[in-house]
């Protein structure tokens, strides 16, 4: 199209007022890719290199934007796509975006969008008390993505600023006729910041769309403390599961569309059977330089009744150690490396990576480089 064709198109647009041209839209990513040694990757106990998807933020592309429409009130949408960088595989097939589709409006009264979203809870985590906001290697991310549930379709999300109380509540439909309580789901966080201080929390329940319409139930409490140089963090997780996806998201391996030992369509748990954790994490994140960050946290889960494809393997308990050094060469681009270790005992052991080598630890080491764009 001609420069002067591009011309008139625009007049067009803005003849009805000046809307167009406080329009603004946004591509934005992350290609995060890392080397990755994994001591028991298959079910022989064998170790294995490979280059993966990211350790820390799983790769996407993405679309976003606002339009001013006046009186303090702005239109808003995202569109976005997690891919595999060292693939360029969908992380999610046959779906274009995977991560996040919605639109909304903000104002005074807060944010309120409708599509597929991120839960509150997984926000809450992510974004203010997770050490490692969440890490993309199920190695370090199996309690809070089985905790939260990270994202959901068909979902009606609210969010609002309180002077220091932040809150999230959303209401994803189940959409199956003749009632709305199968395949639904609540979520809910709650965050107040006070100076260096800062507490959250947050109710999740998911509903499945079988005719007894088991439930996963999650509540969580978390704190922060800022001292400047170093930042502290710790949380605690009750979940009581009778869907079997708390079982999926344990047992997964970080990338669950590959053709590794374990991936969520065998690994989840038992429907109707109900499985309760207890789980908690500390952490701490040190800016020992202005380009160096070193991280490391600690999760520990005890599960009672844990149950896959029928066979109930009881009691089991299982906790990570995660270290994380992160150099910025820029504000764009980092080198990092990640180093955890796993250990289960018990009915756990069945949750670890390719776990039917009998292995009860798993250790991970990957190097990396992410640039955000």
């Amino acid at each position: 199209m001609k420069k002067s064709s591009l011309l008139l198109l625009a007049a067009g647009l803005t003849s009805g007022g000046a809307a167009f041209a406080q329009t603004n839209v946004t591509i934005y990513g992350i290609v995060d890719t890392s080397i990755h040694y994994l001591s028991n990757a298959n079910a022989n106990g064998s170790s294995n290199i490979r280059v993966d998807n990211g350790a820390i933020a799983n790769s996407r592309l993405g679309f976003k934007g606002t339009e001013d429409l006046g009186g303090g009130l702005k239109a808003m949408f995202q569109l976005e796509n997690g891919f595999s960088s060292d693939t360029g595989a969908m992380s999610q097939a046959n779906t274009l975006f995977n991560r996040q589709s919605w639109v909304g409006l903000q104002g005074s009264f807060g944010k309120v969008r409708l599509g597929k979203q991120n839960t509150p809870l997984f926000d809450l985590l992510a974004d203010h008390f997770d050490p490692l906001t969440v890490g993309n290697y199920a190695s370090n991310s199996w309690l809070p993505a089985a905790g939260t549930l990270i994202r959901t379709p068909n979902m009606v999300r609210y969010d609002g600023d309180f002077g220091p109380v932040s809150a999230a509540v959303s209401y994803a439909f189940g959409e199956q006729a003749g009632s709305m309580r199968p395949g639904s789901q609540f979520s809910s966080a709650l965050r107040y910041a006070s100076g260096a201080f800062a507490i959250g929390g947050g109710f999740q329940q998911t509903v499945d769309t079988t005719t007894a319409r088991n439930k996963d139930t999650v509540w969580n409490l978390s704190a922060s403390y800022d001292f400047g140089s170093a930042k502290v963090f710790g949380g605690w997780f009750n979940i009581k599961d009778a869907t079997g996806m708390t079982a999926a998201y344990m047992a997964a391996d970080s990338d669950v569309s590959s053709s590794s030992a374990w991936t969520k369509a065998n690994a989840g748990g038992t429907v109707g059977v109900q499985r309760k954790d207890n789980g908690f994490f500390l952490g701490t994140s040190y800016k020992a330089t202005s380009a160096l960050t070193l991280t490391g946290a600690f999760y520990y889960d005890k599960s009672k009744n844990v149950s896959y494809g029928g066979t109930n393997y009881g009691d089991g308990k299982r906790y990570a150690l995660v270290g994380w050094a992160d150099y910025a060469l820029s504000k764009r681009t980092q080198l990092y490396t990640t180093i955890d270790y796993n250990k289960a005992k018990d009915a756990a052991v069945y949750e670890l990576t390719n776990s039917a080598s009998g292995k009860n630890s798993l250790t991970t080491v990957g190097v990396g480089i992410r640039h955000i764009f």
